[in-house]
């Protein structure tokens, strides 16, 4: 019995919208399955302007393309996330300046961020992690009172909800992801979401090599150096599908939390996902944390006998070659402790309370160095 560390869910409904985008999804329809998706996902996360792209990595890239940031910038940013939330950064030449997290959420700490705003600083991304939201209202707040920009990369949390507000809702431009192992998907994919008019016109141009025939008059004239950024119509047709289901989707993930609550409250040294107040998690990701010394490699490593696939939690982006700044990562010292002696749990749409028992024991008996 194989659990990964993730799988999607996918139904006839997906299957059957897909072959349909195949079979007639050209010429005319080129792009009608993109527009629905762009239609659809607007109202469900309650803005004007929604422009779908090939990866969120890239819709982090157009966000800081579209606000003007550049050398000589900085952009304050979480150290504990995937690497792609400050990626970006460097891509355009500015510096990210990374920040301790909150141990509730393990999103972006608002009163760390005021201590590192600086006259050369210009946005701040807030992460939303693993189905948890940042404090985003303190951060909105800040930023405006600083004249900065806000980015919200709600990739991991689609669907929560922070004081009744949706994830992505909060920031001058959000972010989603598609990736396969996201609450919904479509393989690969993700989207740029905003209020405000010229962001997405600028975004848009950016994200086709600069390229508007509306604006020039012109076929295949670049205005600017751009980027091939661009979605398929059967990716968005996928992911149509999986947005019909999204409610279905989150209950589930509600109900795998619930069976990881119930069989991790009998192991010591270990506490999983917390519930935090004033929001509603989709716990897109139960992560645990442990608390004794470990190293999570070896630890993670340990479940392959059993054909279980653990993932160690994210690393210190700060400790990262390509960012290396010890000062920082020293600095973040609530980042630092998560980071080391934390896991992510199989979180795939194919468990059960079975597989989830398994996992249960297996963690236990590595971890409390019982017999399995």
């Amino acid at each position: 019995m194989k659990i990964p560390s993730a799988s999607p869910s996918i139904t006839k409904k997906e299957i059957s919208i897909v072959k349909r985008a195949i079979a007639k999804g050209w010429g005319t329809k080129m792009d009608y399955y993109l527009k629905l998706f762009s239609k659809k996902f607007s109202k469900y996360i309650g803005v004007k302007y929604c422009l779908p792209v090939a990866h969120c990595t890239d819709a982090i890239h157009l966000a800081l393309l579209a606000l003007n940031i550049k050398k000589g910038d900085e952009v304050i940013v979480p150290d504990l996330s995937w690497v792609a939330s400050a990626a970006p950064i460097r891509y355009v030449g500015a510096k990210p300046i990374f920040v301790d997290i909150d141990p509730g959420t393990l999103c972006i700490d608002p009163e760390k961020i005021l201590k590192k705003i600086s006259k050369k600083t210009k946005a701040v991304i807030s992460v939303d992690l693993f189905g948890n939201v940042a404090e985003n209202d303190k951060i909105r707040k800040i930023c405006k009172r600083n004249n900065i920009y806000f980015i919200e990369d709600a990739a991991e949390s689609l669907g929560a909800r922070y004081k009744k507000k949706m994830a992505g809702s909060f920031g001058d431009v959000s972010l989603f992801s598609f990736n396969a192992t996201k609450i919904i998907m479509a393989g690969q994919g993700g989207c740029l979401c905003t209020n405000n008019k010229k962001i997405y016109e600028k975004a848009k141009l950016f994200s086709h090599h600069g390229i508007d025939k509306k604006l020039t008059g012109k076929y295949y004239w670049s205005s600017l150096l751009g980027y091939n950024y661009n979605w398929t119509n059967i990716q968005a047709a996928c992911v149509i599908a999986q947005l019909e289901r999204i409610d279905q989707l989150i209950k589930y993930k509600n109900k795998i939390y619930n069976l990881y609550k119930e069989y991790f409250s009998k192991i010591d040294n270990v506490e999983i996902t917390k519930k935090i107040k004033n929001q509603k998690q989709t716990f897109w990701i139960v992560y645990a944390i442990i608390k004794k010394k470990i190293n999570k490699e070896k630890f993670c490593n340990q479940f392959k006998k059993y054909n279980i696939d653990m993932r160690p939690m994210f690393y210190q982006i700060s400790t990262m070659p390509a960012f290396k700044n010890k000062k920082m990562s020293s600095s973040n010292k609530i980042a630092k402790i998560i980071s080391q002696n934390s896991v992510c749990l199989p979180n795939g749409y194919d468990l059960n309370e079975k597989k989830i028992k398994k996992i249960s024991q297996i963690f236990n008996s590595i971890l409390n160095a019982k017999k399995a």
